[in-house]
């Protein structure tokens, strides 16, 4: 086990609207898992390939969740060094 982090890593931090939107028990189990996997891929690579700008200023992104179930949306502060989940929209 390695004691270092990696010093690479994007921390997520989840807005007051996700934080309702993850702990509500109507959620669909696998929806949540999506959405928990994709805050890990954010943490690896905030400009995932699969991302795309949400307005003209690049460091707010949307990111759809697979197979067509929403999109979480999350601004990256490079200043920071954090990424910001702002929205989760499922569909």
């Amino acid at each position: 086990m390695n004691d270092e982090e990696p010093d690479d890593l994007w921390p997520v931090l989840p807005s007051e609207a996700v934080q309702d939107a993850l702990s509500d028990p109507s959620l669909p189990v696998d929806l949540f898992s999506a959405i928990v996997a994709l805050t890990v891929a954010i943490a690896e690579n905030p400009w995932l390939p699969e991302s795309s700008a949400r307005d003209s200023v690049g460091d707010w992104r949307r990111l759809p969740i697979p197979h067509g179930r929403g999109l979480v949306e999350y601004v990256i502060d490079t200043d920071s060094h954090v990424v910001r989940l702002t929205r989760v929209i499922p569909l």
